[in-house]
């Protein structure tokens, strides 16, 4: 959609990002483009526009040039009020405006950030940088190379005391799911029946996944030993976003900060393999074997970032929050919402899938992510 540049004055946030992406204070808006990219989780249950994507030329002192900037909107759930939820719609801006998100990471960066401001709605806006580079096609060695950049992101920031610092930060993905669906594991028994439930826990994966809730103290006393870094914890495929540079490799530049915070070594790489399981852009057929490239990518990163310590400890991280996030947590997440036709077109608009491929799907990984957590139970007693 195009609108008059004279439009731009009544929208002085706006104006000010696309000034700052240009670093000229006086640019001129010659034309403005508008143009809906997407919703996000949130969106999509709340409503509204997600990102938008603003381009058109603007007038500086070297003449005309084009621009492109992204515009995330961050609207607060009802859930989503508080800094210690896991849904805390101001975090992703909180983040940016703090400063961390830049010039610590290695392996990933965050899109450089324009401006942040607030609405009365209540809502935050954040403009950042668009990356309209062409994407590849994601395959096994796609997944690889993702995997050894985020293991180079957890070992630049394993152990580093001011993970500590911000009040903003999200408590460890792994921790927050299983604590939400702490309820509705304790009654699986009573829900086995359910029209959801039982096909997603079909054959001998209910019994399974009820033993390893059995067993979630073992894992969380596990992760607690574990040295700690700051975690993207939505870092997989649909979030990562490469650009050619003229470098021999690509630098790989990780969107979407809502969920980021705590987490434990390991844990980062369960995001990036569980959610693109879930989303079915690893097929099941194929998990155990790119499970398994992606940890030796993943670890191989982290050896050449400087981490020296026990390979054992990222191989439970690993293991241990797959299988809380997917096997258990996620039964919390998505169960209501699978349940309630009436949200039907949010789960498609989420997962590009119709709810019941989705049930499908998740009934054929279950048993993946219950042979992490069986593992992550057994090096946990060792």
């Amino acid at each position: 959609m195009r609108y008059d540049a004279d439009m731009m004055d009544s929208d002085l946030p706006l104006l000010h990002a696309i000034r700052n992406a240009a670093g000229d204070p006086d640019a001129r808006v010659l034309s403005w483009n508008r143009r809906v990219l997407g919703e996000g989780f949130a969106d999509a249950i709340a409503g509204g526009e997600g990102l938008i994507l603003h381009s058109g030329t603007l007038a500086n002192s070297k003449g005309k040039q084009q621009y492109q900037l992204v515009e995330k909107i961050c609207r607060v759930l009802p859930q989503g009020r508080e800094p210690g939820s896991w849904l805390y719609w101001k975090r992703e801006a909180l983040a940016y405006q703090s400063g961390y998100l830049h010039g610590r990471f290695s392996g990933i960066r965050a899109p450089e950030c324009y401006g942040v401001t607030y609405t009365d709605e209540p809502s935050a806006r954040v403009f950042i940088e668009a990356i309209p580079d062409a994407q590849p096609t994601w395959k096994a060695g796609t997944h690889a190379r993702a995997a050894r950049a985020l293991g180079m992101f957890t070992a630049s920031l394993a152990g580093m005391p001011d993970i500590e610092r911000y009040d903003w930060m999200a408590i460890g993905r792994a921790h927050s799911w299983t604590e939400i669906a702490a309820d509705t594991l304790d009654g699986l028994e009573n829900l086995k029946d359910d029209s959801v439930l039982s096909r997603w826990l079909s054959g001998p994966n209910l019994t399974r996944t009820k033993n390893l809730w059995r067993n979630i103290d073992i894992l969380r006393s596990a992760l607690a030993d574990l040295p700690k870094c700051f975690c993207h914890h939505d870092a997989f495929n649909r979030n990562l976003l490469f650009r050619e540079t003229d470098k021999a490799k690509p630098e790989i530049i990780a969107i979407d900060w809502a969920f980021a915070g705590y987490g434990v070594i390991g844990e980062e790489l369960a995001a990036a393999i569980g959610a693109a399981l879930m989303f079915r852009d690893i097929g099941s057929d194929e998990a155990r074997d790119v499970t398994e490239r992606m940890f030796s990518s993943y670890l191989d990163g982290m050896r050449t970032t400087g981490w020296s310590g026990a390979s054992v400890d990222v191989r439970l991280g690993f293991c241990a929050t797959t299988a809380m996030i997917f096997a258990l947590g996620a039964i919390g997440i998505w169960l209501p919402m699978l349940s309630d036709p009436e949200l039907a077109p949010v789960v498609k608009e989420i997962t590009g899938a119709e709810p019941d491929q989705f049930i499908e799907n998740l009934s054929e990984i279950q048993g993946h992510f219950l042979d992490f957590g069986e593992e992550a139970v057994e090096l946990a007693r060792c």
